[in-house]
């Protein structure tokens, strides 16, 4: 548990660079969100699902909206949240986290 990286707070950072309507204006930076993650075991279950559901939600909150009713505002929202979790998760660099990442729904 005691890593370098768990002693970090996390920053994720949604960018949707194919979508024009949700890409940052040059110079201004993408939004992002600090997750905490020092409190946790990551050797256990527990701890990684914990840390996935962390990411997860940080993800929703800098993503733009999925209950849009705009059809490409969801989809723009689904691939920045996707983005968003599989960059933490490669950030993290913990083995348990990066596989159950490609099982867990993006929503955790």
């Amino acid at each position: 548990m005691s890593t370098v990286v768990s002693k970090f707070a996390l920053a994720i950072v949604g960018v949707v660079a194919s979508v024009a309507s949700f890409a940052a204006a040059p110079g201004v930076d993408a939004p992002s969100v600090s997750v905490r993650y020092d409190d946790l075991n990551l050797s256990t279950t527990a701890g990684v699902d914990a840390l996935y559901r962390r990411i997860s939600a940080a993800a929703r909150d800098v993503c733009p909206d999925i209950y849009s009713r705009d059809t490409h505002t969801v989809l723009a929202a689904h691939r920045c949240q996707a983005a968003a979790i599989s960059k933490a998760v490669s950030q993290v660099n913990n083995p348990s986290l990066a596989m159950l990442h490609p099982v867990r729904p993006p929503r955790g």
